[in-house]
Formats: structure tokens, C-alpha cells, sequence
């Protein structure tokens, strides 16, 4: 488990609680909910992505599993220089890029999608759906609700605000529920949420996690 933080995940019905005893790996158990809802759902065919996979000191990827299960299928998104040399020195049979065009013909149905750019989430997620991409499972991050700006809030952020740096460090992004919204319009049950991040599955599968 990450150092310094507390397992975390409110599931979005009692059906979900399970996934609770999941909790495992990097920051509030992230890892672990999305190898638990992998399994679930029989996950492991399709494409992985991870936009912002540098994230973090040490690089801890939410797709740590998949990058060494079936590495040429990881594509792992970064803009930093530095930190996509990293990545390929960790996982060098993966692909790490600048950035993804998700129009690419190599895009192919991704099994799961997680998204962590500090502030340009919900933007990379507009343009996901309008490019009629279309994850199994799918990991957004929000604002942290630990900071002014609490994630229970519907309140669309405005455009020009996100991205923003805060005193604290932190970047400006949509809450929770704005990503909830974007989501449900665009086809997806949310699982649930934790401090930072929402978890959302095609509602075609949704009750295929039901326990």
C-alpha cells in the first residue's frame, strides 16, 4: 500500500461492497479494485491504457499488472520526457507515448482505460467518448475531495480553470459527480469512488459485478 495513505473506496451499492475487501497496492488501493473488477469481468483481451503513467515518484501504475501480463497490449501515456523514459526503462515491452489519438486506427476496444493528468481529465475523457472509444472498465480522476473544492459538488468546473495550481500544489479538475454525469450519459454505471477517483464499467457488464 502506498505510504502515508488509507485504503479507500465507497462503492455505489450494497451489491459492490465486495470489492471493498480488494483494496491493495499504490495510494488508496486502486491496484487491486481494478485487478478485482479485471477478474470479474474476465478482462485481459484487449488494449490497456494508462493517460499520465508517470504519475507519481516512483512511477506506481494503476496498470502495473497488465504491463507485465500482456505488455504489448500497455500503452502508457506521458508527456514528460523524463518520466516516459522511465516508463520504457520499466517496462520496455510496453509503448509509452506523448500522447494518444484515440481516431489511431491501432485503437483498438481498450479493456480498461485509467485517466490521471492532474487537471485535464474530464477533457481526455470528452475526447475518448467523442472518438466513440469505448473501455470495459474505465478510472477517471477527480478533485480530491480532501481540498476546497469537494467532489460532491455537481458544479461543472469551468474550462479555463482546470489545469489550475492551488497553494497546496494541487490542480484544479471536475468533481466526482460532473465525471459521474459525463459518464452516465456516455453509457457507464459508476462501481464507485474513492478519495481522487471514480471507477465506472459499461452498463452492459455493471451487474456482472453484482455479489
Amino acid at each position: 500500500m502506498g505510504e502515508n495513505f488509507t485504503l479507500d473506496f465507497t462503492p455505489q451499492c450494497h451489491h459492490l461492497r465486495w470489492l471493498t475487501e480488494h483494496l491493495d497496492g499504490w495510494q488508496f488501493g486502486e491496484q487491486g479494485l481494478i485487478d478485482a473488477v479485471a477478474d470479474a469481468l474476465k478482462l485481459g483481451d484487449g488494449m490497456f491504457v494508462e493517460y499520465g503513467a508517470g504519475d507519481g515518484e516512483e512511477l506506481p501504475l494503476t496498470l502495473e499488472r497488465f504491463a507485465y501480463k500482456s505488455p504489448e497490449q500497455v500503452f502508457l501515456v506521458e508527456i514528460d520526457d523524463d518520466r516516459r523514459f522511465e516508463l520504457h526503462r520499466k517496462f520496455p515491452f510496453c509503448t509509452p507515448m506523448r500522447t494518444l489519438d484515440w481516431n489511431a486506427q491501432y485503437i483498438e476496444k481498450p479493456d480498461v482505460v485509467v485517466i490521471d493528468i492532474d487537471g485535464q481529465d474530464s477533457v481526455v475523457l470528452r475526447q475518448m467518448i467523442a472518438a466513440g472509444v469505448r473501455p470495459t472498465l474505465l478510472v477517471v480522476e477527480h478533485f480530491d475531495n480532501h481540498y476546497p473544492i469537494g467532489s460532491t459538488v455537481s458544479d461543472t468546473i469551468p474550462p479555463w480553470m482546470l489545469g489550475l495550481k492551488l497553494e497546496s500544489g494541487h490542480a484544479i479538475q471536475d468533481t466526482a459527480e460532473t465525471l459521474h454525469a459525463i459518464a452516465a450519459q456516455n453509457g457507464y454505471d459508476r462501481i464507485g469512488f474513492n478519495r481522487c477517483n471514480s471507477f465506472f464499467v459499461v452498463k452492459e457488464r455493471y451487474t456482472d459485478l453484482f455479489r
